[in-house]
Formats: structure tokens, sequence, C-alpha cells
């Protein structure tokens, strides 16, 4: 299990740095910084709130390769269930964020983007599940949505996440929970 779960992440990791390669020279690049709140109402899971950063550089005006922490919380509501940990249960996560611009033709510091985040969120104290183990839960996160600029390279962005997670490492059967997350944050 462990092996298949480093071959994801390398795997992972390999495809990212491919999809940054193919700037052109005349591009300059930049460090950049990612800073977004969202919130997940428990649609389909417990809701959760993450507030995240991510470092990186920003290849070109269509790419972004970074990585990432914060914090994550989800929130417990079933009293009922002793198998629960009610209340606020912590994460922090660590990530890789790889983020695609789409800027607009009329306005090119403006653009819709698309990304995707990859790793892991490690449970500080307590486990959402008292019968759980591993302290390790694995995810993916799909990013949609609208960065409009503001001054140089501040910039403010809304959309939504895609969350694909499991309590189970990385299988497509193994437990864990999907869902949509709506975002707001600032770039700099």
């Amino acid at each position: 299990m462990k092996h298949n779960q480093i071959l994801f992440g390398l795997l992972t990791i390999t495809l990212l740095l491919g999809a940054t390669t193919s700037s052109s020279a005349q591009d300059k690049g930049h460090f950049q910084g990612n800073l977004k709140g969202s919130a997940l109402p428990g649609i389909y899971w417990d809701p959760h709130y993450m507030a995240d950063l991510s470092l990186g550089w920003r290849f070109n005006e269509k790419r972004f390769l970074g990585v990432g922490t914060g914090c994550h919380w989800i929130k417990q509501w079933d009293d009922s269930d002793p198998n629960r940990s009610n209340g606020f249960v912590p994460a922090i996560p660590l990530f890789a964020d790889y983020v695609r611009y789409f800027p607009f033709a009329k306005h090119p510091r403006n653009a819709f983007f698309l990304g995707l985040e990859t790793g892991g969120a490690y449970y500080v104290d307590e486990l959402p599940l008292k019968g759980q183990t591993k302290r390790l839960f694995p995810y993916l996160n799909g990013k949609l949505g609208f960065d409009f600029s503001i001054y140089k390279n501040l910039g403010v962005n809304i959309g939504c996440n895609l969350i694909w997670g499991c309590y189970h490492g990385m299988s497509m059967t193994g437990g864990g929970g999907h869902g949509i997350a709506l975002t707001a944050g600032f770039r700099f």
C-alpha cells in the first residue's frame, strides 16, 4: 500500500513538472503566493473549513507550481453516533499545487483558472472516526474559478474546489468523501 502511495505521489509531481516546462523563452517567471479560504457546507461530507497558503513559482502568465500548507477543520455534529469525534477536528495539510490560468483576450490581467492540489491532511490530536488508526488523510482537490488582478502581482480569486478524499489510502473504494467547496482568496 505504501509503495502505491509513493508511486502515485512521484507520478503526480512528474506530471505537474512536465506541464510547466512548455513555457516560451520570452515569458519571465516570478515568485507567487496564494492564500485561500474555503468552506464545504456538508452536502456529501461533514462540514469542512480550510485556510491554505501555497508558495511557488509562476513560470509565465499561464502556469503556477507550488507547495502549500494550512489548517483544515472538520465539524462533526452527530452526537448520537459514539464512533464520531464530535466538534471541530483539526488537520494540517501538505500539498503540491498546480494552477493553469486562461487570460481573457480583452483583459489579459484577469483570467479563468483550473488547478489541482494533491496531498494529505494530518490529524493532529484526534481523528474524525474514533475507530480510525491512520492520521494521514490523502486527498485530491480540483480547482476552478476566476482570478482578478488588482495591482501588479496582487489579485483576488473566487471559485470552487472539487474535493475527493479517502480515509483508507488512495483507493476509489476505501471510504471517505467528496464535495464542492466555495473558495475566496488572494494572489500575491
